[in-house]
């Protein structure tokens, strides 16, 4: 008897053998990827790294009524640049969510993202989130996606990666 076996194209399938997959049209554009090519490609190592993402809570005291609902949030950056050494700062935001701190924390290196796309999911014991950005001024969009140990850690990886994809 013959028995035919299919193989997933879905990179992420593969690598995790999860029921969990890429979005469709990333899925499409991965296709057939070897795992380490999907990395190299989707999870680039970024010259602006956004890291230890953690919500503090609303600060009541100082927030107006235009705020309310605004989380701070702190994050750890480690800037990296071919011509100078390492750097590593600590940011500060307030935002309404992890994705918005990110953005305002990248657009404060100019290095504007706008999220078109949005896609988190559990991964063991780990958060595998996948986004599709653009910039207004520039002529394309991206995928990127980055894992972490907290939804907000995946997601400040998964920024991080996205800005490094559009602004290179």
């Amino acid at each position: 008897m013959l028995s035919t076996t299919t193989t997933s194209t879905d990179p992420l399938q593969r690598r995790f053998g999860t029921s969990h997959r890429l979005p469709r049209a990333l899925r499409l554009e991965a296709e057939g990827m070897e795992w380490e090519l999907f990395s190299t490609i989707y999870c680039p190592t970024p010259d602006i790294r956004i890291s230890q993402l953690q919500g503090h809570g609303p600060r009541t005291e100082r927030l107006g009524a235009e705020r309310l609902g605004a989380e701070e949030f702190g994050a750890e950056l480690l800037i990296t640049s071919k011509t100078q050494p390492p750097q590593h700062r600590h940011h500060t935001v307030r935002a309404h969510g992890a994705v918005s701190a990110c953005s305002q924390i990248l657009a404060a290196h100019g290095r504007y993202v706008e999220v078109r796309s949005f896609h988190q999911m559990d991964i063991f014991e780990a958060t595998c989130t996948i986004v599709q950005v653009s910039h207004q001024y520039l002529p394309r969009s991206a995928w990127a996606c980055g894992f972490g140990s907290t939804p907000e850690n995946s997601i400040a990886a998964a920024m991080s990666s996205a800005a490094q994809r559009i602004h290179g």
